[in-house]
């Protein structure tokens, strides 16, 4: 089984109902709505991390409506690494648990730090995606690359290209010009190191790099607007490969 000393827990309070939160975690569609896109495959669910890499699972362990366990067996039929979602309805709210137990690699210490700053991100989402784009459904965006830059240096370079300045902070108004792509235009809501967060009127733009994976991504979700996800995708990618030297 996976390591019980090697866990990481989150919990947060989400203005939904236990229903809603259920649907969130449990559900292809509901995990697209402020993780990864997810969609069904081959009895699978499987969940798409941009630029051609895609990590596949199953359900392990279901109790409906409050528990549900994922994970991908490994060569021995134990799952390495599992996610756990627990909801729990509160007095008009719904608290939501994670746990995952087990990490990829050795220096599973390294790991923690940056599974634990990308929980972070997509549990906020999930918060706002209740607080201000309850019920509508998402179509995802999203382009990684691997590269073997500094992330600092690719942090500066991604910002620059943006035309985002170093200096902003919470709450702050933006219009980010990326070149040859759609301005962005919204409200900080996520900021942080090496990692920017936009709400926009109609969904989320996410921009992260980091030295534990090496690696530089968006994460964009738009809500109940129509959008061409292919070709946005690939134009997000192009710019990402950019950034990353690939």
């Amino acid at each position: 089984m996976a390591d019980e000393r090697r866990s990481l827990a989150k919990r947060i309070e989400l203005a939904a109902t236990p229903e809603q939160v259920w649907q969130a975690v449990s559900t292809p569609d509901g995990l697209s709505l402020w993780f990864v896109p997810h969609e069904n495959a081959g009895g699978e669910i499987e969940g798409d991390f941009g630029g051609g890499n895609s990590q596949a699972g199953q359900t392990l362990e279901l109790e409906p409506g409050r528990r549900v366990v994922f994970g991908a067996p490994g060569p021995d039929g134990v799952p390495p690494m599992t996610f756990e979602f627990l909801v729990e309805g509160r007095a008009g709210t719904t608290e939501l648990r994670l746990i995952q137990n087990g990490f990829f690699g050795d220096d599973w210490e390294t790991e923690f730090d940056g599974f634990g700053r990308g929980w972070d991100m997509f549990l906020h989402n999930l918060a706002e995606y209740f607080r201000h784009f309850p019920g509508l459904p998402v179509t995802n965006v999203v382009a990684t690359a691997f590269t073997a830059r500094p992330g600092g240096e690719v942090w500066t370079d991604l910002t620059t290209r943006l035309g985002a300045d170093p200096a902003l902070s919470l709450d702050d108004q933006v219009r980010l010009t990326p070149d040859g792509l759609d301005p962005i235009e919204g409200v900080v809501d996520l900021r942080g190191d090496r990692l920017l967060g936009i709400r926009t009127e109609n969904g989320f733009y996410r921009f992260m790099s980091d030295d534990i994976h090496h690696m530089v991504n968006t994460s964009q979700y738009f809500y109940g607007v129509t959008v061409d996800r292919a070709t946005r995708t690939a134009a997000w990618q192009t710019w990402i490969d950019g950034l990353a030297g690939v």
